[in-house]
C-alpha cells in the first residue's frame, strides 16, 4: 500500500474486499477488514517490531469453527513481486485517498454513520446513501466525481449482496465496505468515461481499441478486438459499465470466484434482485433505544419554539431558580436537564455550553452564574452543543480544544444538517477564524453553530 500503520508497511487484497496485513503497533502481524488497532481479526501471527510478516517465521493463529483461537500450519505468508496492472495500481491508491477525506479513521466513519442513519435503527437505505452523496459533493467536504448514479448503484449492489448479508439494507458494520465500493467504481467509472468517447454509457470496439492506449495498456488491434469479446459477455457489440467492471475485477483478481461481483458480473442481468427478503426484520421496534438525528431534530424544534415564546421561558426559569434570587450555578443547570431534557445529560457539552453561556465572548458578563437575561442563550448553547458533541463525540470527547480546517469545518456542516456550498463554507471559516490562522476550535465551531441555527435565541432574555 501507499500508506503505512504504526510506521510499519501494511498491505491489501488486491480485489476490493477488505482484507488488510498491517502491524498491531505492539507484537503483532495481523489480518483483518479495517486497518485499526487489530483487536478484531481474522488471524495474526506474534512478531519482533522489526520483522517482515513473510520471515516471521511464527505460526498464524486462526479463529477455528468452534471460535476457539488455535495455531493454524496451513496459513502461510509469502511475499511475490508486485503487481504493475493499471487497475491494480487504482485499488493500491484508493485507501490514501479514501484518508484524504477522512473515511479511513474509524471516529470519522462513526461521525458519518450517525448522520445517515437518521432514526437510529440500524440500517440506512440507498436513497439515504445518495442524498449523503450529493451533500457531501456540494458541500466541497467531497470531490465531485463521488456523487455518480451508476458508480452508487454498483457499489450499493456490492455491498449488500457479496460484502454484506444479503438483505436490501446496508447496516452498520457493512459501511466501511460501502464507502470503499464508493471510491473503487466511482474511479473505475472515470475510466470508462475516458474510453466512451461518445458518452453513451456504452463502449464499442473502436472506442475500445482507442481508449487502450489512454489506460497505458499495449495491445495490438486483434488483441484489443480478442479482449473486448471476452468482456462482451452477451455478445451484443458493446460494453455496458457492469461489464467493465467484471472485467476489471478479473484482471486484478483473477483467481476470485466469477461470481465475486454478485449482479454485476454480466450487464444483462443488472437488474436482477439476488437479494433475499427477510420479512419486518429491517423494521422491527424491538431493540434498546440510543439517541439519533431525529431525536435531536425533534427537540431542536422545541427548543427553537421555546426561544420565540417569553411565557414559557420564564416559567421555566422558575423552576431552574427554584429561590429566586436570579442566578443559577451549573450544578443547579444540570439538575436541569437530568429532568427536563434527558437527551441533552452530556457532561463535557453541558460545561462547555455553561462556560460559552458565562464568557464574554457568548454574550454573557464573565461571572460564575447564568442569570435570567443569559438564560435563553444557556438553552440554545445546551442543545446545539449537545448535538455537535453526540455527532463528533469520540474526536470531541478526546480533546476538546480540537483544531479544525476548512476541508473538517465543510464536512462538519453537512454532518450537522447545516450543508452549505463552498464559496459560503469558505466565508463562514474566515468569519470565525479572525486571526486567518486557518484552523478553528471545536468549542468555536460550536458556539458558531449555534448562532447559525437559533438566532433568536442568542438574544439577551428580558422582561
Amino acid at each position: 500500500m501507499q500508506i503505512t500503520h504504526h510506521n510499519k508497511p501494511c498491505w491489501v487484497a488486491r480485489a476490493v474486499a477488505p482484507r488488510y496485513l498491517f502491524h498491531s503497533g505492539k507484537s503483532r502481524w495481523v489480518i483483518s477488514k479495517q486497518i485499526d488497532d487489530g483487536a478484531h481479526c481474522w488471524a495474526y501471527c506474534q512478531s519482533d517490531a522489526g520483522q517482515d510478516p513473510s520471515s516471521c517465521g511464527a505460526s498464524w493463529i486462526c479463529c477455528d469453527q468452534d471460535h476457539e483461537w488455535r495455531s493454524d500450519p496451513s496459513v502461510k505468508c509469502t511475499a511475490v513481486p508486485a503487481q504493475h496492472d493499471k487497475f491494480v495500481q487504482l485499488r493500491m491508491s484508493l485507501d490514501s485517498d479514501m484518508r484524504q477525506y477522512g473515511l479511513v479513521d474509524p471516529a470519522n466513519v462513526k461521525e458519518l454513520w450517525k448522520r445517515l442513519d437518521y432514526n437510529g435503527n440500524g440500517i440506512v437505505s440507498l436513497a439515504e446513501i445518495d442524498k449523503l452523496a450529493v451533500d457531501m459533493v456540494a458541500a466541497g467536504a467531497w470531490p465531485a466525481w463521488l456523487n455518480n448514479k451508476p458508480a452508487l448503484m454498483r457499489a450499493y449492489k456490492k455491498t449488500i449482496l457479496k460484502d454484506g448479508d444479503g438483505d436490501d439494507w446496508v447496516e452498520k458494520p457493512e459501511f466501511h465496505a460501502l464507502l470503499l465500493n464508493m471510491f473503487w467504481f466511482s474511479k473505475l467509472w472515470q475510466t470508462f468515461e475516458a474510453v466512451d468517447s461518445s458518452h453513451d454509457r456504452r463502449i464499442d470496439v473502436p472506442e475500445f481499441i482507442r481508449g487502450f492506449q489512454k489506460l497505458g495498456l499495449n495491445l495490438t488491434e486483434k488483441e484489443a478486438e480478442e479482449e473486448f469479446r471476452t468482456i462482451d459477455s452477451n455478445h451484443g457489440g458493446k460494453v455496458l459499465f457492469v461489464e467493465f467492471c467484471a472485467w476489471v475485477r478479473n484482471r486484478i483478481s483473477p483467481d476470485a470466484h466469477a461470481n465475486f461481483d454478485g449482479d454485476i458480473v454480466s450487464g444483462e442481468h443488472c437488474g436482477r434482485s439476488l437479494r433475499q427478503h427477510k420479512g419486518n426484520a429491517a423494521t422491527h421496534e424491538h431493540f434498546i433505544s440510543k439517541k439519533n438525528l431525529a431525536d435531536f431534530d425533534s427537540l431542536e424544534k422545541e427548543i427553537k419554539a421555546l426561544a420565540s415564546d417569553h411565557k414559557k421561558l420564564h416559567a421555566l426559569w422558575r423552576i431552574l431558580d427554584f429561590n429566586g434570587n436570579g442566578i443559577v450555578s451549573l450544578a443547579e443547570i444540570d439538575k436541569m436537564v437530568v429532568e427536563q431534557y434527558p437527551l441533552l445529560n452530556h457532561k463535557p457539552a453541558l460545561m462547555r455550553a455553561y462556560k460559552k453561556t458565562i464568557s464574554k465572548e457568548g454574550g454573557g458578563d464573565g461571572d460564575d452564574w447564568v442569570e435570567r437575561k443569559e438564560f435563553k442563550q444557556l438553552l440554545v448553547n445546551l442543545f446545539y452543543f449537545n448535538k455537535v458533541f453526540w455527532i463528533f463525540d469520540q474526536s470531541a470527547g478526546a480533546d476538546l480544544d480540537r483544531r479544525m480546517t476548512l476541508q473538517e469545518f465543510k464536512r462538519c456542516l453537512v454532518l450537522c444538517g447545516c450543508g452549505m456550498h463552498d464559496a459560503d463554507a469558505r466565508r463562514e471559516f474566515q468569519s470565525i477564524d479572525r486571526n486567518g490562522g486557518g484552523i478553528v476550535l471545536f468549542d468555536e465551531f460550536c458556539l458558531w453553530f449555534a448562532g447559525k441555527s437559533c438566532p433568536q435565541g442568542m438574544v439577551a432574555l428580558v422582561e
